[in-house]
């Protein structure tokens, strides 16, 4: 009974029209009054693929109930990676980015996958096996400033919520001592010189994995990248340890309003103090900047 509620549940949630909102909607207490609350693991469709999903948790419940944690973030995707392209998806979660970006970029493409999260990379690999995906690297590591071993603390109900440095407070969590390498590492390793687009979302670790990637940004820039800032630290913008770091290699940006039904960027004026909005989109300054604002619509 419990299985048959979720699943005609789900037969309207994925009706969820707009880009923004998502896994907000599918863990609403709307969503939980008609679906139960009950837990388990459910194969689900995604934008490219299956992704296991565990109900009892955030991300798991978006898949299961929307199909999708954040349609901006597949938007873009799908608007800037290309057949045979690099691309990076880091911080993988369950993999849903990671199940797109290898359809997009098919089998002459490489997705280099990174979640640290023991738990997660299990259900990464049931996901990798089920797409019958052999284009994707997971590299089941941390990315930082330099090779060491870190806590992972991990709140229990949302997964994509582990972090490097939160959640130290949060008695409800799981805590895995993860091993930490850099980036420029990885990329020596694999011979990577091309990079079409970096997906990033490493709960506040953000700019210690492009400190690890200086050589990356000066010689190798990747063509995108495309990040979030939930927690500022800095009174203004420009002086976001990311931004600023970015800034440094030639980097200009583009904000990610919440959208409706339409999706169109803004460019950045890094001289204002105040910069809306948690999601960001950065390419380096001239000709591969106005291509990637073209393809997303930036105005």
């Amino acid at each position: 009974m419990i299985h048959l509620r979720r699943v005609i549940t789900a037969a309207f949630t994925r009706r969820y029209p707009f880009y923004s909102g998502c896994g907000s909607f599918a863990n609403s207490g709307f969503v939980k009054f008609f679906s139960g609350t009950e837990g388990g693991k459910e194969w689900c469709r995604i934008p490219g693929g299956e992704v296991l999903a565990d109900l009892s948790d955030y991300v798991g419940r978006a898949s299961y109930f929307v199909g999708d944690l954040d349609r901006k973030i597949t938007w873009i995707c799908k608007k800037l990676t290309r057949e045979g392209d690099t691309v990076l998806d880091i911080g993988t979660n369950i993999g849903m980015v990671t199940v797109l970006l290898s359809k997009l970029v098919g089998k002459k493409g490489k997705v280099y996958s990174f979640e640290p999260n023991p738990l997660l990379c299990e259900v990464i690999q049931q996901a990798i096996i089920r797409n019958n995906i052999s284009n994707t690297h997971l590299y089941p590591v941390a990315l930082g400033t330099k090779k060491e071993s870190i806590e992972l603390t991990v709140p229990r109900s949302n997964a994509g919520a582990g972090s490097l440095v939160r959640n130290k407070s949060n008695k409800d969590c799981d805590v895995f001592e993860v091993k930490v390498v850099t980036l420029d590492s990885i990329c020596k390793e694999e011979g990577i010189k091309s990079i079409r687009l970096v997906k990033i979302d490493v709960e506040g670790f953000e700019a210690e994995v492009f400190s690890g990637a200086r050589e990356l940004l000066t010689d190798h820039k990747p063509d995108a990248i495309l990040f979030e800032l939930n927690e500022r630290t800095a009174e203004r913008f420009s002086e976001e340890p990311l931004i600023k770091l970015l800034s440094e290699f030639g980097y200009e940006f583009l904000t990610i309003p919440k959208s409706i039904f339409f999706m169109k960027l803004h460019p950045v004026n890094l001289n204002e103090n105040h910069i809306s909005g948690n999601d960001f989109l950065a390419a380096p300054r001239g000709q591969v900047f106005d291509e990637v604002s073209r393809l997303v619509n930036a105005s």
